[in-house]
């Protein structure tokens, strides 16, 4: 058991720091225009790991994508 707890912690931690590594506002992609950075059923942990997007609120568009540089 402690062993899961250890690995949950580590992969939260992970995602955690992916996710600010990527400056704000390049995930602010319109659903259409998201090029996929993914596959079918990818995590949020997995996509994070790519440095990739993650937004599931939209159903006919890719949910794990590429970021847009802001300039």
């Amino acid at each position: 058991m402690e062993n899961k707890v250890f690995w949950l912690l580590t992969i939260s931690l992970i995602v955690g720091l992916s996710n600010a590594l990527l400056p704000p506002g390049e995930c602010d992609v319109q659903p259409k225009a998201r090029e996929n950075c993914g596959y079918p059923g990818i995590t949020e942990i997995e996509c994070s790991a790519r440095q990739c997007c993650f937004n599931s609120d939209a159903p006919n568009s890719p949910w794990c994508f590429k970021p847009v540089p802001v300039e």
